[in-house]
């Protein structure tokens, strides 16, 4: 159902960014908009797959499990709420860490872009509008990852988690292809449709080749990225991706033209973030030989001889 939702959501996503962003002119605006009305058609797809299963509550089952709570004579087990409450913290903590270094990474880019010149800055924004509706498209399949690693993960069952990650690969390299072939497949007309200048059509027509494979590249890095998010990889992703950011400013940096920033800076962000995704499923995966396992082991065993 997780993938299947995540389907719908970014099907209409594909449909409507473009759509609102440019023949409406709603910009920015008509993404935000073609996201949201995204989100309501994958909780409808939830709900229905709910109501099919007869999942939902209903006044019947309420009553049914008021009953049975006040009935009850198992003890309730304490929930040590500090402690959860400090997990929650560092988790948001690390992902807050990790999408503000994404962000700046960004964010220098475009003022990279801006001090090269009005037409670097223009084509870096449409070749980014462009990038952005395949990365949302592509983002479904991350989110569907996420929920069902952190099911397998909370079950502590391997197998599933192992199978899952073969089967999102499998779907990863999928997608990342039909998205190149489809940006080669409008390469002809991508620049005509967004823009009139001869100049920016120009770096346009030089920046497809690094956005066609590019999208393999960040639908591996969404898909796994998430797959790491759902095994509890936090300070890993947080540490990784920062540690990618500070790389892809330094590249940046240097840049003498848009055509170098996407095929320099930005593909060292998201390489960067794929080494680290895919450190993170190694552990979540536990293909590491069991190392990280041995070394807590041998923590234990050191705490208790200390004892």
């Amino acid at each position: 159902i997780p993938l299947f939702a995540s389907a719908v959501a970014s099907f209409i996503n594909l449909v409507l960014d473009p759509l609102l962003m440019f023949p409406c002119k709603l910009g920015v605006t008509g993404a935000a908009a073609a996201t949201a009305i995204s989100q309501v058609g994958a909780a409808l797809v939830y709900i229905y797959s709910l109501k099919r299963r007869r999942m939902l509550p209903t006044k019947n089952t309420t009553r049914r499990i008021s009953f049975h709570a006040a009935t009850a004579t198992k003890p309730q087990t304490r929930v040590n709420s500090g402690k959860v409450i400090g997990t929650i913290l560092r988790a948001n903590l690390a992902m807050m860490a990790k999408q503000g270094s994404l962000l700046l990474g960004w964010a220098y880019a475009t003022s990279r872009a801006t001090r090269l010149g009005a037409t670097h800055v223009a084509a870096h924004q449409v070749a980014l509008s462009f990038w952005l509706i395949f990365a949302l498209f592509m983002d479904g399949a991350a989110v569907a990852a996420q929920v069902l690693m952190s099911r397998a993960f909370a079950q502590s069952d391997l197998d599933q988690r192992r199978s899952l990650t073969k089967y999102m690969i499998q779907f990863a390299t999928l997608q990342g292809l039909l998205c190149t072939s489809a940006i080669f497949a409008m390469s002809g007309v991508f620049p005509i449709i967004f823009t009139s200048d001869l100049t920016i059509r120009h770096h346009l027509k030089q920046l497809i080749p690094h956005l066609a494979w590019q999208q393999l590249l960040v639908s591996f890095t969404l898909v796994i990225e998430s797959l790491a998010v759902g095994g509890n990889q936090f300070n890993l992703l947080a540490i990784g991706t920062s540690i990618a950011a500070v790389l892809s400013v330094q590249a940046i940096r240097q840049a003498t033209s848009v055509e170098s920033i996407w095929s320099e800076g930005i593909a060292i962000l998201f390489i960067g973030r794929l080494v680290t995704a895919l450190i993170g499923m190694i552990r979540v995966n536990q293909w590491d030989g069991g190392l990280f396992k041995f070394s807590r082991r041998r923590k234990t065993e050191e705490h208790k001889n200390s004892n």
